[in-house]
């Protein structure tokens, strides 16, 4: 389960935090809605992305302890959004991330 969770959250955060020429959020929306997953899900999934996106270190520094930490409190909150959805988001977000999983 955690690591579902952690290929979406990577998934999810590469969409705000890559170079351009990643995709963008409209992208990962139609990518997540083409998977199954409710339009008002998805959009929940991108706004806590864009919510976390900044707690990520400014100025290309490693602060991996900075880092950890953001990173968990991102996927805390997105496990607990994903709660808050109806079964079928819930098992259509457990698909995509599957199937994320496997790249």
């Amino acid at each position: 389960m955690i690591k579902i969770i952690v290929a979406l959250s990577v998934f999810t955060l590469a969409v705000y935090c890559a170079p351009l020429g990643w995709k963008s959020a409209e992208e990962a929306k139609s990518e997540m809605t083409a998977a199954g997953i409710s339009s008002q899900a998805a959009d929940g999934i991108i706004r806590i992305a864009e919510d976390y996106s900044t707690l990520r270190p400014s100025g290309g520094g490693s602060d991996r302890v900075a880092a950890r930490a953001a990173f968990h409190k991102f996927l805390s909150a997105l496990e607990t959004y994903i709660k808050t959805q109806s079964p079928a988001d819930q098992a259509a977000y457990q698909s995509f991330i599957a199937n994320k999983g496997t790249f």
